[in-house]
């Protein structure tokens, strides 16, 4: 049988599809991973710089090389009709969930439960123009198999118009996932 594959990666044995595992998420109240407290940090900067932007605005603040590895682990989302699109997705996106969700909306990459959490979650990120942190974790029974920090930003597209979310995962326990 033939598997399909990105890079190594047998796409079918991505963390999400494994019905063996359970999934959790604990809000945290700060960042605490060095490079996400750096990230909320340079967040909080952008948007005191008094450049009349109004916050973080891509292209101009992020990426930047600071960023650069953790790129393949950032999602960008625009609120669309009662759901969320995925307007970019990095290649360990993709490997977390076995397909790439590039265009797709929220509701159809997330199962139910998990969508309607993360979906309020991205919303208070617009609605307060504030971040939100939270640690994602997969457990085999009582093990921890993988784990991240999730850092949720309100930016501005390169048009200083259009609000997006900026999510960027901070491994902490990656298991099996390159």
């Amino acid at each position: 049988m033939i598997q399909a594959q990105a890079l190594g990666f047998v796409l079918s044995q991505s963390p999400v599809r494994q019905r063996h595992l359970t999934a959790r998420r604990t809000r945290l109240a700060t960042a605490t991973h060095p490079d996400a407290s750096a990230l909320v940090a340079a967040w909080r900067s952008a948007t005191r710089d008094g450049d009349g932007l109004g916050g973080m605005v891509l292209g101009r603040h992020f990426p930047t090389r600071r960023w650069a590895k953790w790129l393949k682990h950032t999602v960008l989302l625009q609120r669309v009709k009662g759901d969320f699109r995925v307007r970019l997705a990095g290649f360990g996106v993709f490997c977390f969930h076995g397909f790439d969700p590039t265009g797709m909306l929220l509701s159809e990459v997330l199962r139910a439960g998990e969508y309607l959490t993360r979906a309020a979650e991205l919303d208070e990120v617009l609605s307060r123009n504030r971040p939100h942190v939270a640690q994602h974790s997969l457990h085999w029974g009582g093990d921890t198999v993988m784990s991240r920090e999730v850092v949720s930003l309100p930016v501005l597209a390169a048009d200083t118009r259009t609000r997006l979310v900026l999510s960027v995962s901070f491994w902490t326990e990656r298991g099996w996932l390159n």
